[in-house]
């Protein structure tokens, strides 16, 4: 379970959270929807410990999110960004530089699932539209097979097919935690638990 309790946050004086609370089951995907502004993303930083409250507490599978804890808590997660930059050409140098080549046959398993060939494994970054490089990014990062999987804003680039695509790879995902930050209707719907800011 990730658990916030009390938390309260601001940015430029200006309040984020003001005693918020919530709780994420293991083993489900809870969406935090909202417009734009409202915190989702921060939510995501703040269980990485990449944000600190000002107020209350973070628990992450009873793990408090302290200095002593942040490097087993982040062991335990993969972050898909909603903005990807990277400093590398292609899927395959990516995988080299985080050291993950023994993931090889997984990332093209999860690239055909959401219907990537091969190639593009390869391919250069910059000779891909934003929904391709989006689902060759989910799946580097579903391949490190971490207990929790945040996603922020993950149909960005998708139009609906691959958005259904990428929906079906995780309803089929075992024993993860799913935590989304979205303003599209049709994945927050699929979410089992939905907060809404």
């Amino acid at each position: 379970m990730i658990e916030f309790k009390n938390i309260s946050l601001n940015f430029d004086n200006k309040p984020v959270f003001v005693d918020f609370s919530a709780k994420i089951e293991i083993n489900q995907h809870t969406c935090f929807a909202g417009a734009s502004g409202k915190g989702k993303s921060t939510i995501l930083k703040l269980i990485q410990g990449y944000v600190l409250p000002q107020k209350g507490e973070i628990a992450v599978h009873g793990l408090g999110l302290n200095a002593e804890n942040i490097a087993a808590v982040r062991s335990q997660l993969a972050y898909i960004p909603q903005n990807i930059h990277l400093p590398v050409d292609n899927g395959s140098d990516l995988v080299k530089m985080l050291g993950f080549e023994s993931k090889h046959d997984l990332i093209l398993d999860y690239c055909s699932q959401m219907g990537l060939e091969k190639e593009f494994y390869t391919r250069k970054f910059d000779q891909m539209s934003g929904g391709q490089k989006q689902r060759l990014i989910v799946a580097v990062c579903l391949s490190l097979e971490r207990q929790i999987i945040l996603m922020d804003e993950p149909t960005a680039s998708l139009d609906a097919e691959s958005t259904e695509e990428l929906l079906k790879v995780i309803r089929n995902l075992k024993n993860k935690t799913i935590v989304s930050a979205s303003h599209n209707p049709v994945w927050i719907e699929s979410a089992d638990k939905i907060i809404n800011l």
